[in-house]
């Protein structure tokens, strides 16, 4: 039987019409408390899209602006964990990192030793995932553990 010690929760802290990454954080709280996993909530910041857009900008300006976005996604994070997971606070971990998101949670999967990857269908960038594929296909293909895709549920 599949028992994962523990669990990786990729965010992006969208919440669409029940098919975002709050559902899947939310999927991913309830096997931690059945199976008594470890959880880790992680968040990345892609720096790509920031820096070409603020080309004006000293890189040091940049740097300011990711390092306060890093400071808003922790707070992010530990609200999610205050709000969905404090009675088991002690399994939870926050992490940050900086990158293109599907390399970036893959990395920490493989660093951490991840049984299990729970991630969302789809999250904010709908337009960018049209032209290049989304993150979940990159992880679902690449991931070395096994990938829990959380689906908006058929209502009809």
């Amino acid at each position: 039987m599949f028992n994962p010690k523990l669990i990786l929760v990729p965010t992006d802290f969208s919440e669409c019409d029940g098919s975002c990454s709050m559902m899947a954080v939310k999927k991913a709280i309830s096997l931690s408390k059945q199976f008594g996993s470890q959880l880790i909530f992680l968040h990345v910041i892609s720096e790509d899209p920031y820096r070409k857009p603020m080309f004006f900008l000293a890189d040091d300006k940049i740097d300011l602006i990711i390092k306060k976005m890093k400071e808003a996604s922790y707070d992010q994070l530990n609200k999610i964990v205050e709000d969905f997971a404090s009675d088991i606070k002690d399994k939870c971990k926050i992490l940050i990192r900086t990158g293109k998101p599907a390399i970036e949670i893959l990395k920490e999967a493989e660093e951490s030793k991840t049984d299990l990857i729970v991630i969302a269908t789809c999250g904010l960038g709908d337009v960018h995932t049209a032209i290049f594929g989304s993150t979940t296909d990159k992880v679902i293909r690449h991931a070395k553990c096994s990938v829990l895709v959380s689906r908006k549920p058929n209502n009809n």
